[in-house]
């Protein structure tokens, strides 16, 4: 799932409701409805994770599957290039002081509403793409990424942009065999992915009891 960072003077209304606390609902919900993830040393062979369907680094329809409206890499040069187009957006976003978005690989619907202020910005022609679905805009990331950076160098844009807050959810990608594969580099997010369901729920409820010890500890101090 992609999410929005909220730019500076703006809330943020997810499903909760709740302003400025949608996204960690929603990721919190992503967390726990997610399977078991695994690592890519424990990715099937035949999933050929390694390359894209066309056995270079060129990404294409069949890099990709699409569930529920986001799109998912099957493959990490797939996953690496959906990085590398968020990453580029961000750059636009800093400048042009949008809302920015999570780098995680997945080309879903927050994603999909930077790009089309991206492409409004940059002008008709400038970047191309469809982006009334993540599938008019997943196979074309490798393309639309170096369209999209030279727009950002013409902005003066840095090369590298403040990256998003913490997530739950680490980069991955769904193979051709079903399996969710964590990035080797999702840190401590892919930890917590590849936990079991009882395993998360058992950490959840670890880390509610030590909020809510320090809350009331806290509420003590003030007395």
């Amino acid at each position: 799932m992609t999410y929005m960072i909220p730019a500076p003077g703006r809330r943020c209304l997810g499903r909760s409701g709740r302003p400025g606390m949608g996204d960690i609902w929603d990721d919190l919900e992503n967390f726990l409805s997610t399977g078991q993830a695994v690592s890519v040393a424990e990715a099937d062979p035949a999933d050929t994770i390694n390359q894209t369907e066309g056995g270079g680094m060129s990404t294409s329809v069949a890099d990709f599957t699409s569930v529920g409206g986001v799109c998912k890499p099957r493959n990490l040069p797939a996953l690496a290039a959906v990085r590398a187009f968020q990453g580029q957006l961000n750059r636009v976003a800093q400048v042009k002081k949008l809302s920015k978005i999570s780098t995680d690989g997945s080309v879903g619907p927050a994603t999909l509403a930077l790009f089309r202020q991206v492409q409004a910005a940059a002008g008709a022609g400038a970047i191309m793409g469809d982006p009334s679905s993540c599938m008019g805009v997943a196979p074309d990331v490798d393309v639309l990424g170096a369209q999209i950076q030279a727009y950002a160098d013409t902005l003066g844009a840095p090369a590298v942009v403040a990256g998003p807050v913490l997530s739950l959810s680490p980069p991955t990608i769904l193979t051709k065999s079903g399996k969710t594969v964590v990035a080797p580099d999702g840190g401590v997010a892919s930890e917590l992915a590849m936990m079991s369901g009882v395993e998360k729920i058992a950490l959840l409820g670890v880390a509610g009891g030590i909020g809510y010890l320090l809350l009331a500890k806290r509420k003590k101090r003030r007395k």
